[in-house]
């Protein structure tokens, strides 16, 4: 089966909001097996739309459109389906009461424009929103056309509870399963090297790549008649790739840096601190994203100064008199302080020059980090590069990677 995304709002083309809604619903199709082949974007006007719609009906099997079905007179997605199709729009008096319902629950009062909200081309089948815009869906010949919300929460809601299952039911397509092997500390040319012959073999799973701060993603994805068959086909692949990798792979059970560090100090009964300077904080702030992480993140200290690398992090004078503030030594004496401080197994320093320009003699983008758990002392340093908040995005992956790569040794 193959489908087309439309996304109606002309707040998508100026930029204003960035269309997360494709992002889900290829992701959620995808996972049934439906080929997303297009990804189109119209702005608020009719005449456009129905011309949108028109060239993803002569090519798609299934048109999920999201956008456009709100209160306001430039809401007219679906004037343009009942355009297309020649179907008539008719108030659903049954939707149009639970939209009135939902305004009373509020204990606001409802304006009168809210009930176009109930008006559907003949033939639709209302799908019942959790706030006040109705989807639906509707046959179109040999293709079913999907109308939701463009808010995402309302979006979401529908796709799980009606798209997907209706959409699985009727394309008795293979289903098509993805696992990720995360990379970390060599870049996409580099990881590509090491499996390219895969890649360049690769028919069913197919093999990708998807690089950015740091890391890189090597998705693996098969299609097969089950989620069980798939895995089959999966396994061996990304088996191979992780073997190849070595330790710049990190394990299976984690997704994400932050996962790898906190299931093994949840493991082992510990936790981590920080100490930082070039990251101002953000080491900290990826720590304490996760649920729970008081289990596992002791504190942190942010030392921008020479003066508090020294009398808050216990970074003795002489190394900074001897290396200077941006050294390998001094982010090792960072994280031993951070460690020391918070009474944490694991301690992680970073300290380094984000830009634009040259501080304390050394050039922008100098990243140094460290990492001391259980005493031993491991240190790094790497050369970023872009703007501050990219210099500062490397900085946080490795200095977690070193985290990591601490827990190991």
């Amino acid at each position: 089966m193959r489908a087309e995304i439309v996304g109606v709002g002309t707040e998508l083309l100026l930029g204003q909001i960035a269309n997360t809604n494709a992002q889900k619903i290829s992701s959620e199709l995808a996972a049934i097996g439906v080929d997303v082949l297009w990804h189109s974007v119209v702005g608020d006007n009719l005449e456009r739309i129905v011309s949108v719609l028109g060239q993803a009906r002569g090519r798609a099997d299934a048109i999920v459109v999201t956008g456009g079905l709100g209160p306001t007179p430039d809401d007219i997605t679906s004037e343009a389906v009942s355009r297309l199709l020649d179907r008539r729009l008719r108030r659903d008096e049954r939707l149009a009461q639970v939209i009135r319902q939902k305004f009373a629950k509020m204990k606001r009062a409802m304006p009168e424009a809210n009930l176009k909200q109930a008006d559907l081309p003949d033939g639709a089948v209302p799908i019942e929103s959790e706030g006040t815009a109705p989807g639906y869906y509707i046959d179109a010949g040999n293709t079913v056309i999907f109308v939701l919300p463009g808010v995402p929460w309302e979006m979401e809601a529908m796709l799980e509870k009606t798209v997907v299952p209706v959409l699985a039911a009727r394309s008795g397509a293979a289903t098509t399963r993805s696992r990720e092997v995360v990379v970390i500390g060599l870049g996409e040319s580099s990881t590509h090297e090491a499996i390219k012959d895969l890649v360049e073999a690769q028919t069913n799973p197919t093999i990708a790549y998807r690089a950015g701060a740091g890391r890189v993603r090597v998705r693996v994805t098969a299609k097969a008649e089950d989620r069980a068959a798939a895995e089959v086909l999966i396994a061996p692949v990304e088996a191979e790739i992780r073997s190849r990798l070595g330790d710049h792979a990190l394990s299976p059970e984690a997704t994400s840096l932050l996962e790898a560090v906190s299931i093994t100090l949840r493991r082992r009964g510990e936790t981590v601190a920080v100490a930082e300077s070039l990251t101002g904080g953000r080491i900290a702030a990826e720590l304490s994203e996760q649920a729970g992480s008081s289990d596992f993140f002791s504190g942190s200290l942010v030392c921008y100064t020479t003066a508090s690398k020294a009398a808050v992090a216990l970074v003795p004078e002489e190394l900074l008199e001897r290396f200077g503030p941006v050294s390998e030594e001094v982010a090792g004496a960072l994280a031993a302080g951070a460690a020391a401080r918070f009474d944490a197994a694991l301690g992680i320093g970073a300290t380094g020059v984000a830009g634009p320009g040259p501080h304390d003699g050394q050039p922008a983008g100098t990243i140094c980090v460290g990492a001391t758990y259980r005493s031993a002392v491991i240190t790094r340093r790497l050369s970023g590069y872009g703007r501050r908040d990219n210099v500062m995005a490397m900085a946080v992956t490795a200095a977690l990677d070193l985290g990591r790569r601490a827990l190991s040794e």
